[in-house]
């Protein structure tokens, strides 16, 4: 019998995961009957449209645990599996003793990262290491997703109570045709970022290479993205450093506004996938990127972008260097950019992954008690 599917997700902020998610369920809700997103927000977006999936959107914890349990009880009485995240699986354990909760994480934790998780006895955000969870209950847990080989490995190592770990890489939707070309008239080296501002992205690490004296004429970084933490420091870093670089806030139609770059840059060295640079593939720009994290899986260096020791701020430098020096290679690496991205990181692919997970679930063996 085909199981219902519901995605649950907790909202915090605009970022690549919420469009992920979203994505994920209209692709499956191609392939299975029933698809449900619980959708919790918690300061972030509204989910917007995903059909056919079916969207509940809830702003609380009473609200939340009220559309669980009425979505988890289809009327055919079909097996229920939830794809969930770290943030609820143990909560969506409780609430959905006889679903089968697959948890997907798309961070590369490790042993002293504190995550942000609901604890299921209060209905309230806590922080958490990984090892922290409630293992007790997420024992029950079937399987565990990395959306990259670098998310599967670090949860392996740092989560061993996960009896099974799957990488399930994102897909992306891309444009069907290469977006319009719409660089500005200049003969600079025009370097897009797409990272809110907060310390993980590591941003800082762009603003002084491109303020390096050897490029700060010859180069723009241009930075997407929702304000965050570290804003004002950055800022305040610009102005100290006469960095060429501009901040321009969020934007939702990344494919069109990086087609007006040469070079996507990142400097994150924790990125769980790094959806901008399939953003990025999909308007043929070739990105560079940190040789940490999920980044390399994504880039294959010298082909589709570069990739530079996120140890040594030189290798930044020279790796923008050759960038500006070599506009031809760029064009070329972004073409084969888009050819991976078309061939591997698509939405149907991605949810074809999950369907396969979701095929294997069987109904839970015990029923949990609810957490008291």
């Amino acid at each position: 019998m085909v199981p219902h599917v519901v995605l649950t997700w907790v909202t915090t902020a605009r970022g690549g995961a919420e469009h992920s998610v979203i994505e994920l369920a209209g692709n499956l809700a191609r392939m299975v009957p029933d698809v449900d997103v619980l959708w919790w927000r918690q300061g972030g977006p509204a989910a917007g449209i995903c059909a056919p999936a079916r969207v509940h959107e809830v702003t609380n914890w009473q609200e939340y645990q009220q559309a669980f349990t009425r979505i988890c009880q289809p009327a055919d009485g079909r097996p229920v599996v939830v794809i969930s995240s770290h943030r609820t699986a143990a909560a969506d354990v409780v609430l959905g003793p006889h679903t089968r909760v697959i948890p997907v994480v798309r961070h590369v934790v490790n042993a002293e990262q504190v995550l942000r998780v609901v604890d299921p006895d209060q209905g309230v955000m806590v922080k958490r290491t990984i090892g922290d969870l409630p293992w007790e209950l997420l024992t029950a847990v079937p399987v565990w997703v990395g959306i990259s080989h670098a998310s599967s490995a670090a949860l392996r190592q740092h989560a061993p109570k996960a009896r099974y770990v799957s990488t399930i890489h994102n897909g992306v939707a891309i444009p069907a045709e290469i977006p319009e070309r719409t660089r500005p008239g200049t003969g600079r080296l025009l370097v897009a970022a797409v990272a809110r501002t907060v310390p993980w992205k590591r941003t800082e690490h762009l603003v002084r290479a491109v303020a390096d004296p050897r490029l700060s004429t010859a180069v723009r970084l241009d930075v997407f993205g929702e304000a965050g933490s570290q804003q004002r420091e950055l800022e305040d870093l610009v102005r100290e450093l006469a960095a060429p670089v501009h901040f321009l806030g969020y934007t939702d139609d990344l494919p069109r506004r990086l087609a007006g770059y040469d070079l996507l840059a990142t400097a994150s060295v924790q990125e769980g996938f790094g959806r901008a640079v399939i953003d990025a593939a999909g308007a043929a720009i070739p990105a560079l990127v940190p040789n940490a994290g999920a980044s390399p899986e994504l880039v294959i260096d010298a082909l589709t972008g570069m990739v530079y020791d996120p140890d040594d701020p030189g290798d930044l430098v020279a790796a923008l260097t050759d960038a500006l020096l070599d506009r031809a290679s760029l064009t070329r690496m972004g073409s084969a950019a888009r050819a991976l991205a078309e061939a591997w990181y698509t939405p149907g692919r991605c949810a074809a992954q999950y369907l396969t997970l979701v095929m294997g679930q069987r109904p839970a063996a015990r029923a949990l008690e609810p957490a008291r």
